[in-house]
């Protein structure tokens, strides 16, 4: 059987207002309760499986970070031996393009542990001989060997590999914190130094763990492995060396918390940014060489003594940089030196849990809803466009402490949402009540009233209430379905007046509860006129107007003066 094409758009228009009338006319207290009910399944999901708002509550963070007002002072001890473009420029016409013979290392960190640093901290990965320059090896592993402040990275590959490797705590001990027993002992993938000095030199995986949209915003300092040992940061090591009492108590917060997951680290940190992506102080490496090597120093190179050496690369070309909520193209030594700089002053962000955040975006939808049923759902625009920006303002607010993240983008976005769905729903209802006719034609009559002040949404909300209780088959009949713009009502006459349309015998019955539902309104009415006073073959539409009309236009004459 087939519908005619000139049919489709009528019968469909049919269904579409049927359904929105059924949708329109349910009870408050159904849509609230079903709302705050669907809203708390989302929220569960959404946190505990989907994250779809996590992309803007991430892009919100970044913002907050980057335009914070104060930001935690660097430690002045550390500086960046820095190889920059200029430095490889300076360095290849006598040692080549990247990477150099490793006995220009050697040079700079013996004349480096001369001066006396704190520690000395590699952000480089010395993972392959070097077959054109063995020598160079043979000088770099000596000097490894001599230096007592030195702290050296691997790289650590991703859990699942971790069965297929042969690397175990026997082999590189300083890398872990806590050793396993022998009966449970596992192996561990990475990629470790490939020279034997380096190796009993104190290590730490330096690796940048980034969110699902790339950005780096936490670090991880310690990692629980599947026998229960530790492993630790390269961060982690310099702590330890230089303030054991620290490096303990960052200890006893790892193991207080969960133990790790495959696809993250319950324990890793968010991470406490200076106010720009270029905070620490940098000496040109092929300086520090020329210092070293007796040549000429092109800037003035500071004294090492005391500080916090950290020796990488910032050139664009050796490609060690990722996305901070700071930069784009942060360099990964900087990263590296903010983690040491939050590890060594204790500088532990506290975050909301999620489900502390999901638990506060339900009450609010659950607070939205009653104040929208005691009140009105209009009521609630002024609060609601402040509300959000409080939330989000307290999570920009607590940014600027050292120890704690309220994060409450997700209470703030899902409040607006579900404001949104219920000014949506709002406006159905509106429709179904203001914009329809009388549900029956039967001994229809019109009750016109006139009010001492323009109609606004709070007075229409609680007079489709009444209707829904008392009189459900009658409509409220307004020449201006947008009375709640009361800026402009001195220009609309019919502002404050309204007229009630349906069966005789139901308005006759409401009369007290429909004037009481106003409150402080005073009303002014004429009488019940059923649709026989109207003679004529007028449709219904334009007899009940036509009644209204005169109902109005007999209240404006009477009115006093």
């Amino acid at each position: 059987m087939s519908i005619s094409t000139d049919l489709t758009p009528s019968l469909w228009a049919t269904l579409q207002r049927r359904w929105l009338a059924r949708l329109a006319s349910w009870s408050d207290r159904s849509v609230l309760t079903g709302l705050v009910l669907l809203f708390s399944i989302w929220v569960v999901l959404d946190v505990l499986l989907l994250g779809v708002t996590g992309g803007l509550a991430q892009s919100t963070y970044d913002a907050m970070v980057r335009y914070r007002l104060n930001a935690p002072a660097d430690d002045s001890r550390i500086v960046i031996v820095d190889i920059d473009e200029s430095a490889l420029a300076r360095m290849a016409p006598e040692f080549g393009r990247w990477p150099w013979p490793r006995d220009t290392l050697a040079t700079v960190l013996d004349h480096i542990e001369s001066q006396h640093p704190a520690a000395v901290v590699w952000d480089i990965v010395f993972s392959d001989a070097d077959k054109l320059s063995p020598g160079g090896d043979a000088a770099f592993d000596e000097a490894a060997k001599r230096s007592n402040h030195s702290h050296f990275s691997v790289v650590r590959l991703p859990k699942k590999n971790d069965k297929q490797s042969e690397l175990s705590h026997q082999h590189l001990p300083t890398l872990w914190v806590q050793a396993p027993t022998a009966a449970t002992a596992s192996t561990v993938a990475l990629v470790p130094p490939v020279l034997p000095s380096i190796a009993t030199r104190p290590l730490g995986f330096n690796n940048g763990y980034v969110d699902a949209d790339g950005m780096l915003r936490r670090y991880r300092y310690f990692e629980r492995l599947a026998d229960g040992s530790i492993i630790q940061s390269l961060p982690m090591s310099v702590v330890q060396s230089l303030s054991p009492s620290v490096y303990s108590q960052w200890l006893d917060r790892f193991t207080a918390q969960a133990i790790a997951t495959e696809n993250s680290e319950p324990t890793d940190i968010l991470i406490n940014w200076r106010k720009t992506a270029e905070t620490y102080p940098r000496v040109n490496f092929a300086d520090v060489f020329a210092q070293a090597d007796g040549g000429e120093v092109r800037s003035k190179v500071q004294s090492m003594s005391g500080k916090i050496v950290i020796i990488g690369a910032t050139a664009p070309s050796l490609h060690d940089t990722h996305p901070t909520p700071l930069s784009g193209t942060q360099a990964g030594v900087e990263s590296l030196a903010t983690g040491i700089d939050n590890a060594l002053h204790q500088r532990w962000i506290w975050e909301l849990p999620k489900w502390a955040g999901a638990l506060v975006a339900i009450v609010m939808c659950a607070g939205i809803a009653l104040w929208s049923y005691h009140r009105s759902v209009s009521s609630t625009a002024a609060p609601m466009v402040v509300l959000p920006g409080v939330l989000l303002g307290l999570g920009y607010l607590s940014l600027h402490s050292e120890w704690v993240f309220i994060d409450l983008h997700l209470s703030a976005g899902l409040a607006l949402i579900f404001l949104a769905v219920l000014k949506f729903w709002y406006f159905l209802r509106k429709r179904h009540w203001c914009g329809d006719l009388p549900a029956t034609t039967d001994n229809l009559a019109v009750w016109a009233w006139e009010s001492n002040q323009p109609w606004c949404d709070d007075h229409l909300d609680r007079l489709m209430k009444t209707l829904q209780k008392s009189a459900s088959q009658c409509r409220l009949i307004l020449l201006d379905l947008s009375p709640s713009d009361r800026q402009w009502a001195g220009w609309r006459p019919f502002s404050s007046c309204l007229a009630l349309a349906g069966p005789a015998q139901e308005l006759n019955q409401a009369q007290t509860a429909l004037l009481n539902s106003v409150g402080d309104v005073a009303i002014r009415h004429g009488p019940i006129q059923t649709l026989d006073d109207i003679s004529g073959e007028q449709s219904l539409q334009r007899r009940i107007s036509q009644l209204a009309l005169q109902g109005w236009s007999a209240l404006q004459q009477t009115a006093p003066t």
